[in-house]
């Protein structure tokens, strides 16, 4: 199922523990020391990525060596995960990846490799949402049966309607999916347009549109949907024709039609084959009705793309609709994270949604973000405007086997407290502890005042700026969602 980030989910960064200076070197060196023998060269000008690459694949990996069932299958040659990490900012891009397309594709992924990127495809709904609300086309409080055949019944709550803004916030008060839909899985369901209809109209709202966040991946699709009723083409096309084709992302679309799969000759050579409990996965289906929800694929070149122009680095004709995609629209109630700054204090961050962006903040620092999980693969894009910086991580793998929480955390973490990059740069460039500490007490002076020798100011920054996440997760349909 579509994993997303706001249900039953309460994220709580805490310190990690460092035993000593000598450990933590050592385990600097294990992480650099850990590539695939089948990756490109990278260049030492992808410090950035790199860093954020090897955090999150050693995450994953973890995991993956912690399943009993996905263990036994691997082997040195056959690692079941491909990664791309992607770091954009004033100074240009940067790119990492690791891992090969497939097991008979053993070309290494890079920025321009294809994964399907689930939920993210519902930040491109909601962008497309505000260019035509910008254009007069529709508007936020429209209801949504308005933009539906007039034989369709949209449930409502006590006369109170749900409207496009309702939609994209997650406060439509309409379910994940609508009872009996994941029968027996939640995708490859090949409903009818009418069947589809049935499935909103037997859909009961809880509370009264508007009032309470209920994460839906039905209500974003049916918004997707309704916007390509309005401007008379596929979403694919809406969404191409206002966002895309304006930002020059040529390896981003959708895979589907209104029957099945469709993967276009010309990307299947890129388009890395997502994995499922070690093994290789097949791409999911949506109904065309609700592939908002999502049904797009796309590249890191292409997200940093898409992130540049969000976080204003270029000017384009959606720089409005951007704008307005970002700005706070609702409070997410179970949804919260803390920040900890280098010197250990925690200030409570509070959540919001804007037009399907995740906003965190704790009334000074902000993270604009979100993540997004199909079968077989992982995704995130999130920047810190106040630092200009952003990333974006793509993972050919299952958010049940690897929990949604190591690709949040990583990013979050390195967009808070990018200067962490010292630890590394102090193995790759042969900097002596000392000069590594010089460099720590001018970064974060607060940090080391209590300090009395170099091994506890090293322990006092490390031990406060490698953030980790505990995490409590329901459970929905049977798979673990976050």
């Amino acid at each position: 199922m579509i994993s997303h980030s706001r249900i039953g989910i309460m994220l709580l960064i805490v310190l990690m523990p460092v035993a000593s200076v000598s450990s933590i070197v050592l385990q600097i060196q294990q992480v650099s020391a850990s590539t695939n023998a089948n990756a490109s060269a990278q260049s030492s000008k992808n410090e950035l990525s790199d860093m954020v690459l090897e955090k999150y694949k050693n995450r994953v990996l973890e995991h993956l060596f912690n399943n009993q069932t996905i263990a036994s299958s691997i082997s040195n040659s056959s690692i079941p995960v491909s990664i791309v990490a992607g770091v954009i900012s004033p100074n240009g891009t940067q790119v990492s990846g690791y891992g090969n397309i497939s097991e008979s594709n053993h070309t290494t992924v890079d920025g321009n490799s294809i994964f399907d990127i689930g939920s993210l495809t519902k930040l491109f709904v909601g962008i497309s949402l505000m260019d035509m609300v910008n254009q007069g086309l529709v508007k936020l409080d429209d209801p949504l049966e308005k933009y539906l055949p007039a034989n369709v019944t949209v449930p409502t709550y006590q006369g109170h309607k749900i409207t496009l803004q309702d939609l994209i916030t997650h406060t439509s008060g309409l379910p994940y999916w609508p009872p009996g839909w994941c029968n027996p899985t939640c995708f490859n369901n090949n409903y009818t347009t009418q069947e589809v209809y049935q499935f909103l109209s037997n859909s009961s709202l809880a509370t009264r549109p508007g009032v309470k966040d209920v994460y839906s991946n039905i209500g974003v699709g049916l918004l997707g949907h309704a916007l390509s009723l309005k401007a008379g083409v596929p979403l694919e096309q809406l969404v191409k024709d206002r966002i895309l084709n304006v930002l020059g992302m040529n390896s981003t679309g959708i895979a589907m039609n209104a029957t099945g799969v469709s993967i276009p000759e010309d990307i299947k050579s890129r388009f890395a084959k997502g994995h499922i409990a070690g093994n290789e996965s097949e791409l999911a289906f949506l109904p065309l009705e609700v592939q908002g929800a999502g049904a797009m694929y796309s590249t890191v070149n292409d997200l940093l793309k898409f992130l540049s122009a969000n976080m204003g680095l270029i000017d384009t004709k959606l720089n409005d609709a951007m704008q307005e995609s970002r700005a706070i629209r609702h409070s997410i109630s179970e949804f919260q994270t803390s920040f900890v700054d280098p010197s250990g204090h925690e200030s409570p961050a509070l959540g919001y949604v804007g037009s399907d962006w995740n906003i965190q903040t704790d009334l000074g620092k902000k993270i604009i973000w979100r993540n997004g999980g199909i079968n077989g693969y992982s995704s995130l894009i999130a920047f810190n405007p106040d630092k200009q910086l952003g990333v974006a991580i793509l993972c050919s793998c299952h958010f049940a086997d690897v929990p949604p929480i190591e690709i949040i955390s990583t990013a979050m973490t390195f967009l808070l407290y990018p200067s962490m990059n010292a630890l590394v740069q102090a193995q790759t460039e042969n900097m002596t502890m000392e000069e590594l500490t010089n460099a720590s007490l001018a970064q974060y002076p607060d940090t080391m005042e209590n300090a009395t020798t170099m091994e506890e100011e090293t322990k006092a920054l490390v031990g406060n700026v490698t953030g980790n996440m505990t995490i409590s997760q329901n459970m929905t349909n049977g798979n673990v969602t976050a």
